[in-house]
């Protein structure tokens, strides 16, 4: 399959509030303590994970020919706020530990769930980026 570019622009004006618009839907990210006009960055980050395990299974019982009639994805994530704060820690910045557990509607049992929860994470492409490092560039211009 040819490589497929995603690409989104966000912009910050006043306030804390970060808008883009992601092709016919507007996003916005903002701070609690601020406006509250839309989930913070890390909420954001969760919400892509959980959110792309979703579709990934729904894509996945269709191939293997099974129904899934619906399935309810719970992730947290574990954060020592220092580092982004700018205080000394020997914690990461980003999360320390993420735990996704998933309800899975459909006529399987335990293990088969589990095994198809395996195959979904392997092939999400969110869940593959924390697994793996991707590397990361950037410029100011």
């Amino acid at each position: 399959m040819a490589i497929k570019t995603y690409k989104v622009t966000t912009e910050m004006t006043d306030g804390w509030q970060v808008r883009a618009d992601i092709g016919k839907h507007r996003m916005v990210i903002d701070q609690p303590s601020a406006g509250d006009t839309g989930p913070n960055p890390l909420d954001t980050f969760l919400f892509a994970l959980a959110g792309c395990i979703s579709t990934i299974a729904k894509m996945t019982a269709r191939e293997q020919g099974f129904e899934l009639r619906g399935i309810r994805v719970e992730v947290s994530g574990e954060l020592n706020p220092a580092g982004l704060a700018g205080k000394p820690s020997d914690d990461p910045v980003g999360f320390k530990h993420i735990d996704i557990q998933a309800d899975i509607d459909a006529d399987l049992n335990e293990a088969d769930k589990q095994a198809f929860l395996e195959l979904v994470c392997a092939r999400c492409p969110v869940h593959d980026n924390l697994l793996r490092a991707t590397p990361v560039s950037h410029q100011s211009r």
